[in-house]
């Protein structure tokens, strides 16, 4: 590499050049006689000296002396007589070393960004070379760091140290190699990063409010559950169910619809119900009842509400026996009318009846009954003397009346066995066995038979007892 020295040698000359035409100007007819011409010549330290060669011209009786200045360089000893080059300092970027073009960092995080930079110009980079922050984003950086002493051609490494904005956002910090001269040079380097903007909070969906539409819940009378679904998070939630339950152990019943809830939005909502008993009811509401969507908080998707609910008002009914299924039977035949007893033949009669609970009005498995009665008190005839006891059993005979299977089964239970008349003045109290029939068959029907103990005795007890409108007395809470 060639060495740049800075020459004194022009204004050296300068100085001698005007020194020797100020002795050789004309005056009072006097000549000036040449002094020897000192050579000039470069030192090792660059100074300069000159040889002056004087020339004489004739004219007029006189001489004029014109100096020639010819300069010559000391190269410092080579004798290669080589001009040198001025120092052109230069540089090119190489490589990101580290931290590509748009790399993401959180929010104040510290990174090190290191540039590969190349020494293209012609002059080593000196000590006290700097790499200095130019223009852009400062990102907490220095102003400059010092750049290493390198040779021409050579690649090297700088490494800044940065934080990251707390800011979302891209940033850009340009960087200029300066000379220790303070000029800058070459080419502008640059780091670039993103810091990203959060994600989004997920949904986060709650309950606000749960309610019944009706200030006095009652026991089968139809109502709504409301309810206030919201989504407390800050992303948007998309086809929200939700469901509700009347009991801690009950089953969930799914609402009707779905909705999407943006930030900060929320719905209200609502799902019919009829309570079909009485009670007090600790209810739930659960939001995303299928657990389909990813919220922030997953443990906050429900919400209690205790309902007192009270009995519907008692309804009272008679019902009348049901044509068709209802009449006697007996070996001989069967007719419409409710007979039991001996025929004048000899043969049993037996009385069956039916009473349709379906005519109850919302009586069901659910329902209580709070009182029931059936009154056999109109009749005609009396046979206790010789066929007693009457027994009214209950028998599951169908639509129709068949001898002798019908005739002849063992009731599932016995109602009343009546020894004397004196046990149907009063209506007979079947409450108990009302109930247990309703609990385990709804509005079934209710079937009876009616027969004497003693109605196998022949014709020499010809008896009958007729019964033309029995009915069953129920008060019921549906």
């Amino acid at each position: 590499m060639k060495t740049h020295k800075r020459h004194k040698f022009w204004p050296m000359m300068a100085a001698l050049l005007i020194a020797t035409l100020a002795c050789n100007l004309p005056g009072s007819g006097s000549r000036e006689t040449a002094s020897p011409t000192p050579e000039a010549n470069l030192s090792d330290e660059g100074v300069a000296t000159a040889t002056f060669t004087p020339t004489v011209e004739e004219g007029e009786g006189e001489e004029e002396i014109t100096p020639t200045v010819t300069p010559t360089t000391d190269s410092g000893g080579d004798g290669d007589g080589e001009e040198e080059e001025a120092c052109l300092l230069e540089s090119d970027y190489v490589a990101d070393v580290t931290v590509p073009d748009n790399t993401e960092f959180a929010p104040s995080t510290a990174f090190t960004k290191t540039w590969r930079i190349n020494n293209s110009g012609n002059c080593e980079w000196e000590t006290g070379t700097l790499l200095v922050f130019v223009s852009g984003d400062a990102m907490s950086g220095p102003a400059s760091v010092p750049a290493p002493v390198t040779a021409v051609g050579a690649n090297t490494d700088i490494n800044v140290n940065f934080t990251s904005p707390a800011s979302p956002g891209t940033y850009k910090s340009n960087w200029q190699l300066q000379s220790p001269e303070g000029v800058r040079y070459g080419a502008t380097v640059y780091v670039q990063i993103v810091v990203p903007a959060p994600d989004p909070d997920p949904a986060d969906l709650v309950i606000t409010a749960l309610s019944v539409d009706t200030g006095s819940p009652t026991q089968g009378v139809p109502l709504n559950i409301v309810a206030t679904l919201r989504n407390n998070g800050d992303s948007t939630a998309n086809n929200v169910r939700w469901a509700w339950r009347v009991c801690p152990t009950c089953s969930y019943i799914e609402g009707p619809g779905n909705y999407d809830l943006g930030p900060g939005e929320q719905v209200d909502v609502s799902m019919p119900y009829e309570f079909s008993g009485w009670s007090t009811y600790s209810s739930n509401a659960w939001v995303d009842s299928r657990e389909d969507i990813s919220e922030s908080n997953e443990g906050n998707n429900t919400r209690d509400l205790t309902i007192p609910v009270s009995a519907a008002p008692s309804e009272s009914a008679t019902l009348h026996t049901v044509s068709g299924p209802t009449g006697d039977l007996s070996s001989g035949g069967s007719s419409s009318q409710i007979r039991a007893g001996i025929a004048p033949a000899g043969n049993g009669i037996r009385g069956f009846i039916t009473f349709d609970l379906s005519a109850l009005s919302g009586l069901d498995s659910s329902s209580t009954i709070e009182s029931a009665t059936l009154d056999l008190s109109n009749y005609s005839g009396n046979c206790f003397e010789w066929l007693h006891p009457l027994l009214v059993q209950q028998v599951n005979y169908g639509a129709t009346r068949d001898y002798p299977s019908d005739y002849n089964a063992g009731g599932s239970a016995t109602l009343l066995s009546a020894a004397s008349e004196a046990n149907l003045f009063s209506p007979l109290n079947v409450q108990t066995f009302l109930q247990n029939f309703v609990s385990a068959n709804g509005a079934g029907q209710v079937q009876l038979r009616l027969h004497l103990d003693g109605d196998d005795a022949g014709s020499a007890f010809q008896c009958m007892m007729q019964w033309p409108d029995p009915v069953l007395n129920v008060t019921y809470r549906p």
